[in-house]
C-alpha cells in the first residue's frame, strides 16, 4: 500500500497527521490484511518524518523526486504488519469493510457468513 498525503503547516503539531495516517493504516492492516505499508518523505519535511517514526516506519532506502522543478531526495520508509501491532497509536473504529474486501484484493472473510446470521450490520 502506498498513500501520499500532505498537511498544511498551520495544522502541524496537533496530531492530525498521526490520526490521518492511523486512519488509513488500521483498515489496511486489520481488515484486508496488508503485509506492509510504504511512504516516501522529503528529507526536509520533519513533521512527516516524525509521524512516520511515531507510527513505527523504518528506513527502506531513498528515492529522487521532483519538487518545484528540481531533483530532491526523499526517504523511503516501510512499516510491517508486525511492527504496526506493537506501536501505540490512536484508536480507530472501522465499519463496513467486509463488503469491500474484494476491492482491496483481499480474500473473502471466511467468518462473514457465520456472523451475518447473527445480524451483523457490516455484512
Amino acid at each position: 500500500m502506498v498513500r501520499p498525503s500532505w498537511l498544511g503547516v498551520a495544522h502541524h503539531g496537533r496530531g492530525y497527521g498521526t490520526e490521518a495516517r492511523a486512519g488509513l493504516l488500521t483498515p489496511a492492516f486489520d481488515h484486508p490484511g496488508a503485509r506492509a505499508a510504504r511512504t516516501e518523505v522529503f528529507q526536509d519535511t520533519h513533521a512527516s518524518q516524525g509521524v512516520s517514526r511515531k507510527l513505527g516506519y523504518e528506513p527502506d532506502g531513498v528515492s529522487v523526486d521532483a519538487r518545484d522543478g528540481a531533483a530532491v531526495v526523499s526517504d523511503r520508509l516501510r512499516l510491517t504488519r508486525q511492527r504496526w501491532a506493537r506501536v501505540p497509536r490512536p484508536a480507530v473504529e472501522v465499519r463496513g469493510v467486509r463488503p469491500c474486501r474484494a476491492l482491496f484484493g483481499a480474500p473473502p472473510d471466511p467468518s462473514a457468513t457465520a456472523r451475518s446470521t447473527a445480524g451483523d450490520p457490516d455484512t
